[in-house]
């Protein structure tokens, strides 16, 4: 049985996860909302809703849920901070889901793919919104090229053996580094949210309401998400 930490051991554990998330936040939205505001923000959501906190600390999940439950609040923070410094809506931010990065990574390695490649990118990327771009799939292709340069060597190449002109399939890429198939779906998923965090990262989830999924779901929708 689980021994319930002390109120000062939950609030230094509250104030790491929420330092660490601030300075991540404050990164991938490029210094654009600072670290102590968003710090502030996730301690004071820690103090509103210490019930969860209480209730995360006797499951024995309270480092998972924290950690989650802090980067997307942080990242709805920072997304309407910036959203009111430039005098704009909150839906008019572009955030890289994987499944248009997973479209996009097909062709980004070779320049002649960017403009002789069929508009297969509408069923993804047609339905954000990046006012200042207009849905340019060139100007998409561009980000994630630039964004690739800040990965380190082994990342690029893991995601252009994955995706590169249809890419290789997990099992067999997985044979080729000598893992299993579920390690190798686990550093992929590493590399391709390195990459999205250099491009903004993962879009805030809004609505406080989630609804219930059991571990096997929780698993097919992350291995759909990497098809």
């Amino acid at each position: 049985m689980t021994t319930s930490k002390t109120h000062d051991e939950l609030w230094a554990i509250i104030y790491k996860q929420a330092r660490v998330t601030a300075r991540h936040i404050n990164k991938i939205n490029r210094n654009a909302v600072p670290t102590d505001d968003i710090f502030q923000t996730l301690t004071l959501w820690a103090l509103e809703h210490w019930n969860k906190i209480e209730q995360w600390d006797e499951e024995d999940s309270l480092l998972h849920k924290l950690r989650k439950t802090f980067s997307n609040e942080a990242q709805k923070y920072a997304t309407k901070q910036r959203a009111f410094k430039s005098k704009v809506m909150t839906s008019d931010f572009f955030y890289y889901t994987p499944e248009i990065l997973h479209e996009l990574l097909r062709d980004v390695w070779v320049y002649e793919g960017w403009v002789s490649s069929a508009e297969s990118s509408k069923e993804y990327i047609s339905k954000t919104s990046k006012p200042a771009e207009g849905n340019n799939r060139l100007a998409l292709l561009a980000d994630v090229k630039f964004a690739l340069l800040g990965l380190n060597e082994a990342d690029r190449n893991l995601l252009r053996q994955r995706h590169h002109d249809g890419g290789m399939e997990f099992e067999a890429l997985a044979a080729f580094y000598s893992l299993s198939e579920e390690a190798l779906r686990k550093r992929v998923m590493r590399a391709t949210k390195k990459l999205q965090d250099r491009l903004g990262g993962e879009p805030p989830i809004w609505n406080r309401r989630s609804r219930n999924r059991s571990n096997s779901q929780a698993q097919a929708e992350n291995r759909e998400g990497m098809e």
